[in-house]
């Protein structure tokens, strides 16, 4: 299919990221140094878009961490004694009823950007960090930017094509093959599927048929584009769908640690900033960050319904 007829993709969400975030962030972080991880039946997923160097000159990129940064981030993760497990050594475990060490984390890319080969992949192998890549099919070998991709310099003449273009099939095959990342099913047009059940299933299947043909990954893991539930992106019958196509998980964007005895179908995974250190990444692992959200969350109802 050419991506010039493809469904019209929505535009990420706006991204809110002040200076309240970053304290709750930081907080956690701190809360975890002192008490170390909360519910020890639990573990977390990282998940990650593009790696690439901002451009001089241009606007700050999306959904971005530099490779330094991102380096930085999982070499103090480790260093603080946490280790990096593959999903699919995760869905192993669950589906035998094994224990999982508490500071486990996995790593994960959505959308398949040509940078997580280039600036990525050599950091992963480097500290031997396994990963997921979740490809969304429709945009491989495109010279185009994601119909996603919300940064106003992608594709701009001058603005290096790494930081912005799809990876090729021949990329895809190359990290495959390196033995140390998988791919994972992101839909095949990354398109908009609430309420639309029906069409999930036709993409996703279009998804699974293409990752098996050129890349034989059979039986792959998945997660849902945008997967919010709050925004109807993740759904019940939704949920339903992917796991009639054939997928080994179907995970969300819901930023929480996943806990012993909770399906796959819908485990959480904890966006990742430019601004995050491996502390506060180990608080988002530790569950500090989403206990803390929920108890400002909780505050503020009751401020609201007995206020002074």
């Amino acid at each position: 299919m050419a991506t010039d007829s493809l469904p019209c993709a929505p535009r990420r969400l706006p991204r809110r990221v002040g200076l309240k975030r970053r304290a709750l962030a930081g907080l956690a972080g701190l809360f975890n140094a002192c008490f170390g991880p909360r519910e020890q039946q639990a573990f977390g997923i990282l998940m990650y878009h593009r790696i690439a160097n901002p451009p001089p000159g241009q606007p700050k990129p999306t959904w971005n961490v530099p490779p330094a940064r991102f380096e930085k981030q999982l070499q103090g993760l480790l260093a603080r004694g946490w280790q990096a497990w593959p999903l699919r050594q995760v869905l192993n475990c669950v589906e035998r009823e094994l224990p999982i060490p508490r500071k486990t984390f996995v790593v994960t890319f959505d959308d398949g950007y040509a940078n997580n080969l280039i600036h990525a992949a050599p950091i992963l192998t480097k500290l031997h960090v396994p990963a997921t890549v979740f490809v969304a099919t429709a945009f491989l070998d495109s010279k185009r930017p994601f119909p996603s991709d919300d940064w106003p310099a992608a594709g701009l003449p001058g603005v290096p094509s790494e930081s912005w273009r799809p990876l090729t099939t021949e990329e895809c095959r190359r990290m495959s093959a390196s033995g140390l990342i998988e791919l994972g099913a992101h839909t095949h047009t990354h398109a908009d599927f609430r309420g639309r059940e029906a069409a999930l299933a036709d993409d996703l299947r279009q998804n699974l048929a293409v990752l098996g043909e050129r890349f034989g990954v059979e039986h792959p893991a998945f997660a849902f584009p945008y997967g919010t539930r709050s925004d109807g992106f993740v759904s019940t019958p939704l949920i339903q769908a992917a796991r009639e196509a054939g997928v080994a998980c179907a995970l969300t964007t819901e930023a929480d640690i996943v806990r012993a005895g909770e399906s796959p179908f819908g485990w959480g995974r904890f966006e990742t900033q430019d601004y995050d250190t491996s502390g506060t990444l180990a608080g988002k692992l530790g569950g500090w960050q989403s206990a803390l959200r929920r108890l400002s969350r909780t505050t503020l109802n009751s401020w609201r319904r007995n206020p002074l």
